[in-house]
């Protein structure tokens, strides 16, 4: 062999074993960093009282939030073969920012949708990275819908949520059916899509006390369409 076709072999099997190693390290920290958080919620840590709340946030939010840095910084260094570190480096910004909103700031009454949003963000990020993981959009979208919802109930427009989650769900489904993949278009994405707008044109319609008004006009819609087929059926004949 030349040492060309030697380079080459030792570079394909230098790159599974970078990535293996990579995993290891992650899920590592990702252990070390949950067991001391669950110490702390066991009130392991109560000899440490002294040390004011707000600085254990503080202290939290910073370690998730450089934890979160360092798996976007792998994925940049590494490349789009460890799409994976999207999804765990976002979620962990995403627990930094509702600590930050919820424990320091305090004013910002939108943590539930922080935290799935930015785990969302890290699906979506997975297809940008790689178009052929077209199933991460379903994540993505329903996690996205999830902190569109919450946001809606933190601010008092609880009434429409239903209707909202249901249309979310479906754009996403849509949107699924629209993409174009290797092995061609999703098109049973539009099934799912079509019951979730239906559901939610329901919801918002017996939210709104709209139902009773919509269902005779729909009615009314649909045997006028069959008047009108019959008669230009006629006179065409």
């Amino acid at each position: 062999m030349t040492n060309q076709n030697f380079t080459e072999l030792e570079t394909k099997e230098t790159k599974p074993q970078q990535s293996t190693d990579l995993r290891l390290l992650w899920g590592g920290l990702l252990i070390i960093a949950g067991i001391l958080f669950l110490f702390q919620n066991l009130g392991w840590f109560d000899f440490l009282s002294f040390i004011p709340e707000t600085m254990w946030s503080i202290v939290w939010a910073g370690l998730f939030g450089m934890g979160g840095l360092a798996f976007l910084a792998g994925l940049l260094l590494t490349g789009r073969q460890n799409w994976w570190m999207a999804i765990p480096g976002f979620t962990l910004l995403g627990l930094s920012g509702t600590i930050i909103a919820s424990d320091i700031l305090r004013f910002i009454p939108f943590e539930g949708s922080i935290f799935l949003g930015s785990i969302g963000i890290g699906f979506l990020t997975v297809y940008i990275l790689d178009r052929e993981m077209w199933w991460a959009v379903i994540p993505g979208g329903v996690l996205g819908t999830l902190a569109a919802v919450a946001a809606l109930d933190e601010i008092g427009v609880g009434d429409a949520s239903g209707a909202f989650f249901f249309l979310g769900l479906g754009a996403t489904f849509a949107i699924v059916g629209l993409l174009p993949t290797p092995h061609g278009r999703m098109t049973w994405a539009w099934i799912p899509a079509g019951v979730m707008l239906v559901m939610s044109f329901v919801v918002i319609t017996s939210t709104f006390g709209l139902l009773e008004v919509l269902w005779p006009l729909a009615i009314i819609g649909v045997g006028v369409l069959i008047l009108f087929r019959n008669l230009f059926r006629k006179q065409a004949s």
